[in-house]
């Protein structure tokens, strides 16, 4: 989550969106070929995550990886 977080958080003019994107494929592609209840447990540790932090953007930004990682397929 810190990775991701922190690649999304990231100013454009320090890491343009299409290089977060390209960097986070590879991680989407592997996630996406969990089992499906795999990619369910790892939705609620995102979510217990999100829950837990304290910065607002940072929260925000859990609360959509699921999404943004592919997992609710």
């Amino acid at each position: 989550m810190e990775i991701v977080i922190g690649l999304d958080l990231s100013e454009d003019d320090a890491i343009a969106p299409e290089a977060t994107m390209k960097m986070l494929q590879p991680l989407i592609t592997l996630l996406q070929d969990l089992p499906k209840q795999d990619r369910q447990a790892l939705v609620e540790l995102i979510n217990q995550y999100a829950q837990e932090e304290t910065d607002p953007e940072r929260q925000l930004t859990a609360w959509e990886a699921p999404e943004t990682l592919g997992l609710l397929i």
